[in-house]
């Protein structure tokens, strides 16, 4: 079996050559290591120029392109029968490689495998260690994986580095842009359907939470209306759908609920008439999926609507 480690990059200075380092320091060596840059327009490209007799690089000229496409990219140019992608600004441990392929010799029919993960600062330090991990080698079917996703972690029993995928699964199941802002999670959701999954229950991977980060750099009232927009999604795809479980289901209603009304309410809060309005329409939407705020929300609403935005706003500014 041969192993491509690929990691998109996009003005990713300040971690990439970690990360490459990481992956060029596996215990069990992987096959290629790619960098798929977005057109960075900082030193990231001069960074992995340093390893260029021992990595790949491509870059695509007409970007950026966009974090989803980015790492679509990066799996287009890897040769490799298992595929596992690295973020710019995480890190594998020494013998990620050598752990994934001896789950594969237990398990060499699976076709997606992870790890479990650590979070770690911009510095390195160690901000939350997972607290489930036994070090055992667990096989999933498609829905305990969705459940064990949804349910096991800090949010999640792992995140994207540390995931290994077979090629073939990328020919039936992609990384969608439409999916998000949560199109990592989109992907773990779905790849069940076409394989189970093994989990290797011990944390060889560290996800980096840093200002410059994909999630880092939103303010708060971003994150929230693309968060509504993205559960939204992931609503109406599972609506009726006899893969996805009504107890995994109801976790996608549970976070539309949430962000949806977060942004109405942050509209009235903030005075921005933009995300009102979007807030309302979100509701309405999933009002057309049979699926109704709880109580305390629709009297919030109630209130609102005969009381109106200004009185609403002078009361919301007093409990600040």
């Amino acid at each position: 079996m041969t192993f491509s480690i690929v990691i998109p990059t996009y003005n990713g200075a300040d971690f990439v050559e970690q990360a490459l380092l990481s992956a060029l320091n596996q215990s069990r060596p992987a096959d290629e290591i790619v960098i798929s840059d977005d057109n960075s327009s900082d030193d990231t490209l001069a960074i992995c120029q340093k390893y260029t007799d021992r990595i790949k690089i491509y870059r695509n000229l007409q970007g950026p392109s966009g974090f989803v496409n980015g790492w679509n990219y990066a799996i287009e140019k890897a040769t490799g029968e298992y595929i596992s992608i690295l973020h710019q600004d995480d890190l594998l441990a020494s013998t990620f490689l050598e752990e994934i392929e001896k789950a594969l010799a237990v398990y060499p029919d699976v076709k997606h495998l992870f790890a479990s993960c650590n979070y770690i600062d911009g510095e390195g330090n160690s901000l939350q260690e997972p607290d489930y991990c036994t070090g055992e080698i667990k096989r999933y079917t498609g829905i305990e994986y969705v459940r064990a996703y949804q349910t096991i972690g800090h949010p999640h029993i792992h995140r994207c580095p540390g995931v290994v995928t077979h090629r073939d699964i990328f020919k039936v199941c992609q990384y969608r842009e439409e999916a998000g802002h949560i199109a990592d999670d989109d992907f773990f959701y779905r790849v069940g359907q076409y394989t189970d999954v093994v989990g290797i229950l011990n944390p060889l991977a560290s996800y980096r939470l840093h200002s410059k980060s994909e999630t880092g750099h939103l303010k708060n009232m971003q994150l929230v209306q693309r968060l509504a927009h993205d559960y939204i999604f992931q609503v109406k795809q599972w609506y009726g759908n006899s893969f996805m479980q009504k107890e995994e289901y109801d976790y996608f209603v549970y976070w539309a609920k949430y962000y949806v009304f977060s942004e109405f309410f942050l509209g009235i809060r903030m005075n921005d008439n933009s995300f009102l309005i979007q807030g309302k329409k979100d509701i309405e939407m999933l009002r057309t999926l049979n699926i109704e705020l709880p109580r305390t929300k629709k009297a919030f609403m109630l209130c609102y609507s005969l009381l109106g935005e200004q009185i609403i706003s002078k009361v919301l500014s007093w409990i600040k």
